[in-house]
């Protein structure tokens, strides 16, 4: 399984929006699909899943749509919960703030095809098993354990502490890979609570439940706190805990 994080600044070294592009066809969350994807990628994207309907998760999702629209002769499936497609349709998708959804075709095909996913479900998307399973959040928010016939990886999504998603973790023998949420610096432990996201510290706490087999990949790290959060994992001298470089393909 191959998995990048979709760039989303000028400099490719921040991850100031979300986006992780898998095996060239899927992504989980829209956040930056139009300005870390070339056009070329952005065409053999066929499939989007949507872990929560925070505004970095999924701004890009119009912009990249709209720039696919003469070239699109079957939908890209948009898999997302019943809430989450609702608040895309009432926010996004409108005639205010860009092109509704009831219009959102070309002479051909429509462009996004809603595929709804509940808690807890199974599905099949792009020849990988995609589970979703409810963490801890602000809003309503799923980690999505992806599955290959070989290989798993985990990603948490936003998240704080949280218990179903490792209980679901050490179930599952070739995970390699987890990719979690690790926003703020120690000091900001606090602050990390309050929004339920993980600092240097929780995370730290939050190791102990998770699968030896798998290296522990920090994302979603605040642009602001990204060079002191990466000297803290630094300090840690644990070989289990990587901060993945934006842009970069990993192999699993």
């Amino acid at each position: 399984m191959k998995v990048r994080i979709v760039p989303s600044t000028r400099d490719g070294r921040h991850q100031l929006l979300t986006s992780y592009l898998i095996n060239d066809t899927l992504a989980v969350d829209a956040g930056a699909l139009a300005v870390g994807l070339t056009h070329e990628e952005q065409k053999r994207l066929r499939s989007i899943v949507i872990t929560h309907a925070h505004l970095d998760h999924i701004i890009s999702l119009p912009l990249y749509i709209t720039d696919l629209f003469d070239e699109l002769r079957e939908p890209v499936r948009l898999f997302a919960t019943p809430s989450d497609f609702e608040a895309l349709k009432t926010y996004i998708f409108n005639f205010r703030v860009w092109i509704d959804w009831s219009i959102l075709k070309n002479d051909h095909t429509e462009l996004l095809h809603w595929v709804p996913y509940e808690a807890g479900q199974s599905f099949e998307v792009e020849g990988l098993k995609v589970t979703a399973i409810q963490v801890s959040h602000t809003v309503l928010t799923h980690a999505l354990l992806v599955e290959d016939e070989t290989s798993a990886v985990l990603f948490t999504s936003d998240t704080g502490a949280t218990d179903r998603i490792w209980q679901l973790a050490s179930e599952c023998p070739k995970l390699r890979a987890v990719y979690i949420d690790l926003s703020f610096p120690a000091a900001l432990t606090e602050l990390g609570r309050v929004s339920q996201h993980h600092s240097v510290t929780t995370l730290v706490e939050e190791l102990q439940k998770i699968p030896r087999t798998a290296t522990v990949y920090g994302i979603h790290l605040k642009p602001l706190y990204r060079d002191q959060i990466i000297a803290e994992v630094a300090a840690l001298d644990n070989p289990r805990l990587v901060i993945p470089e934006v842009g970069k393909d990993y192999h699993f």
